[in-house]
């Protein structure tokens, strides 16, 4: 999970720039949000190929939401070993180039994640009229 752990360190010292009181607790959100996406994502694509006409539950997708905003911020903001300090320390242990191209699949991480999910819901929404 090393991957989400600097996408939440990037997220939170992003909102830190700005002041922000609560940036790790949103930055948990957010990456709770873009992980309950990607399961949301596999389960359209499973529908897509499944199912006629195929309809979304709403309480499956709320339900997933709770799920993982709950874990992330559990994970990120009451476990030690997932704290601030240490995936800092773990980020500035890679080298310059190393925290390039880890920046570049952070942002393209989330650009997808999100096109991705708004298009599939989209997607489906027209398909069912």
């Amino acid at each position: 999970m090393l991957f989400f752990d600097f996408l939440y360190y990037s997220i939170a010292r992003f909102y830190s720039r700005y002041k922000e009181k609560g940036a790790a607790s949103s930055a948990a959100g957010i990456v709770g949000g873009l992980q309950a996406a990607n399961v949301l994502i596999l389960y359209f694509i499973y529908l897509m190929t499944r199912v006629e006409k195929p309809y979304v539950d709403k309480l499956l997708c709320v339900a997933l939401f709770i799920v993982f905003q709950i874990t992330t911020y559990v994970r990120y903001i009451y476990r030690d070993k997932h704290s601030m300090e240490v995936i800092e320390q773990k980020w500035f242990d890679k080298s310059e180039t190393a925290r390039k191209q880890m920046k570049l699949c952070i942002y393209l991480y989330c650009i997808v994640s999100i096109v991705a999910f708004f298009g599939l819901a989209i997607y489906l929404g027209q398909r069912n009229k």
